[in-house]
């Protein structure tokens, strides 16, 4: 039997680098793709490619290269985060919408652009499954801050989208993972964990099968936690 395939979208930051080196341990198949502006160096059994979160076409060619080389992709991981400087404003200073705007292209349609130009590619593929990299600026109860206020508002609208993909494609047989990846970890531990979430099977846990992580979209943090939405 061949190996499942995976296919990372932001594989050259810190976590997008772990969660290679961790499915790789796993056995995967592993496609990834550096966003345009990383420069990490991949393994070399790595299949890469480049997608401008900003660009549907680029994520199109992407998706174009992956299934001319493997034909299906088994599980679909998105880590894009904004490439700024945090912006150490609050919500009450003057309001800078260029980069609310800039934000939002790339934190929330970025993903969407990735997701829409695989799928196909998973509906080739046996597992159906999508994962998301956050974080907790994404949550309104975990939020206590006013600053960066354009990271906060572009990865809330992300939850929404994922939970909207999952009313749609649960019923088809699709299953969701939202991981928050730890905001004070360094390169060796940054996306700790999110590998196991992410290939787990989770609808024979203790929770009942309708309330299950299969079953409903959670956040969860590198501890497992579930995160308030």
């Amino acid at each position: 039997l061949m190996n499942k395939v995976v296919m990372i979208a932001g594989a050259g930051d810190a976590v997008g680098i772990r969660l290679v080196k961790d499915f790789l341990k796993k056995e995967y198949t592993v496609a990834a793709a550096l966003l345009e502006g990383q420069d990490a160096q991949l393994p070399e059994e790595v299949y890469s490619v480049v997608i401008n979160p900003l660009c549907q076409q680029s994520a199109t060619d992407a998706a174009k290269a992956v299934e001319d080389k493997f034909g299906a992709v088994d599980l679909l991981v998105v880590n894009m985060d904004n490439c700024t400087e945090r912006d150490e404003k609050t919500i009450l200073d003057e309001p800078d919408y260029d980069a609310m705007k800039l934000a939002y292209e790339y934190n929330s349609l970025g993903p969407l652009r990735t997701i829409e130009a695989f799928l196909p590619l998973l509906e080739k593929g046996g597992g159906k499954r999508i994962c998301a990299v956050t974080s907790v600026d994404s949550s309104n109860n975990m939020t206590r801050d006013m600053r960066d206020f354009p990271g906060h508002v572009s990865k809330a609208p992300l939850n929404m989208a994922m939970n909207q993909l999952f009313n749609g494609l649960r019923p088809e047989g699709y299953t969701f993972r939202m991981y928050c990846k730890d905001p004070t970890a360094g390169p060796d531990k940054a996306g700790e964990f999110a590998v196991e979430y992410f290939t787990r099977n989770r609808s024979n846990e203790p929770e009942s099968y309708k309330h299950s992580d299969e079953n409903r979209l959670v956040l969860r943090d590198w501890m497992g936690i579930e995160i308030p939405w």
